[in-house]
């Protein structure tokens, strides 16, 4: 293995973790030698949406999506309600699809559509971070710049790129957090006020129907996104002449820095922040221009259908485990020279991952699990699991009413005072037969999993009964 060598990883979609499909751990692509060919077959199962890829290469992950090695996947129905519609009205002469579509994208847009379309027009933004151009001291400046869509917003300026739609009509935006290392909190402002956004699905999966989204759209005015999720929403543009932009509010990802009363911290639990800690303060991203004459791709876009009851919530897990994230400076009097970080299992000693080492956790396909996993580490993480989506279930040992499975989940610093641990509870599922092999979990800050806070779990196959005699 080089600084050159990479792979990919297909994040949030449920294909096995074999060679050539989903595997991460061994794969290894030198610059040197002959295209390497991906080739696996989208599940049925699998839940239309938003989906992506990036290197996935162990201890330089960071330093590749650092550098723009990612792309948007959108898995697309086996018939989209725009085809229907089209095949309905008579209006196409394709025969019907019978297989699940997959979509390499980028940005996307679309001309307005007919009353009696069931689509709406799509946009595709994918968020990059990148290191600044120059390095920078002072307090409050992000760690890492912005793009979007390859369009930079560096500090302090933060020239935002510009996004041209036709005025006073609903928009469908899906929404990648491909950065590295920052969080996100997306919210529009329209002459200064907070608009309301309709979430329909996060990391690839629909709201289900429930209280206060009866309809499957959950409206609210500001969207988190952690490293490596996914939100998509609709959004009703502006009327012309109208100052409008797409930002992020900035996320606290570790205790505010007062250097007169440093909070303590407990040596058996966790260690002073680093000085390199990445920061998220607010920034502006994208300037709304509405206009009559905006010219424009017209690509349309079903919406997701609503998701049904989740299963997952009814099923009984077989055991339930413990994991925590916890880090170790290996010099107190300068934190920024090398943090190592974890990921443990309760009971097990912590140890940073390599690549040679054994599975962390083995389970048996067809098993649902339960896992807490708490952060006992003052700066923020985002737990990640490839093959397969989860269930929140609890936060900080409080039920949760999150109607919908994700991927990537943050779990909050500790503030270093505190008796309890932020924690989330999560429900596992293992019984896709398609995910049997081994496949990593990790903090999803790059920078983190390159450092060690990564694990691997096995799932084998359900033992076979005996034939009968």
């Amino acid at each position: 293995m080089t600084a050159d060598s990479t792979n990919l990883h297909f994040h949030g979609l449920s294909i096995p973790p074999g060679c050539h499909q989903d595997e991460s751990l061994n794969t290894v692509v030198q610059p040197a030698e002959s295209a390497f060919e991906y080739k696996f077959r989208i599940p049925a199962s699998q839940t239309p949406g938003l989906y992506w890829y990036h290197p996935h290469i162990h201890g330089s992950s960071e330093a590749q999506v650092l550098g723009g090695a990612s792309g948007a996947l959108i898995v697309e129905p086996p018939e989209t309600k725009l085809e229907e519609a089209k095949h309905e009205a008579g209006q196409g002469s394709e025969p019907r699809q019978s297989q699940t579509k997959v979509r390499q994208t980028e940005d996307r847009a679309a001309t307005n559509a007919p009353a009696t379309d069931p689509t709406l027009p799509e946009r595709i933004l994918v968020i990059r971070d990148q290191q600044p151009a120059a390095l920078l001291t002072e307090l409050g400046h992000p760690t890492k710049d912005l793009s979007v869509n390859f369009i930079p917003v560096p500090y302090p300026g933060y020239p935002m790129a510009i996004l041209r739609t036709r005025p006073s009509r609903r928009e469908f935006w899906r929404v990648l957090n491909a950065c590295a290392d920052t969080y996100l909190d997306l919210g529009v402002l329209f002459s200064g006020k907070w608009r309301q956004l309709g979430l329909i699905a996060v990391d690839g999966v629909p709201l289900s129907r429930g209280p206060g989204h009866a309809d499957g759209i959950s409206w609210q005015t500001d969207i988190p996104i952690p490293p490596g999720g996914r939100a998509e929403f609709v959004l009703d543009t502006p009327a012309e002449h109208v100052d409008a932009e797409l930002l992020t509010l900035g996320v606290a990802t570790s205790p505010p820095n007062d250097e007169n009363n440093p909070a303590p911290t407990s040596a058996t639990s966790a260690s002073p922040v680093s000085e390199s800690d990445d920061a998220n303060p607010p920034r502006q991203l994208i300037k709304i221009i509405a206009s009559a004459d905006a010219d424009e791709t017209p690509t349309q876009a079903a919406l997701p259908e609503p998701a049904p009851t989740l299963d997952l919530a009814r099923a009984k897990p077989v055991r339930q485990r413990r994991f925590y994230f916890s880090e170790k400076v290996l010099d107190p009097q300068h934190p920024a020279s090398s943090t190592v970080y974890y990921i443990t299992e309760q009971g097990a000693k912590a140890a940073a991952f390599q690549l040679a080492t054994a599975p962390n956790v083995t389970v048996r396909s067809g098993d649902v699990e339960d896992w807490v996993i708490e952060n006992r580490s003052q700066e923020s993480h985002a737990f990640h699991i490839h093959q397969l989506h989860f269930l929140t279930l609890q936060r900080d040992g409080a039920a949760t009413k999150e109607p919908y499975l994700r991927d990537t989940i943050d779990v909050p610093y500790w503030d270093g005072t505190s008796s309890h641990f932020p924690s989330v509870k999560l429900r596992m599922d293992f019984r896709d037969p398609n995910i049997v092999g081994k496949f990593p979990y990790h903090c999803h800050v790059l920078q983190h999993s390159d450092g060690g806070m990564m694990g691997v779990i096995e799932v084998k196959p359900k033992p076979q009964k005996p034939a009968k005699k």
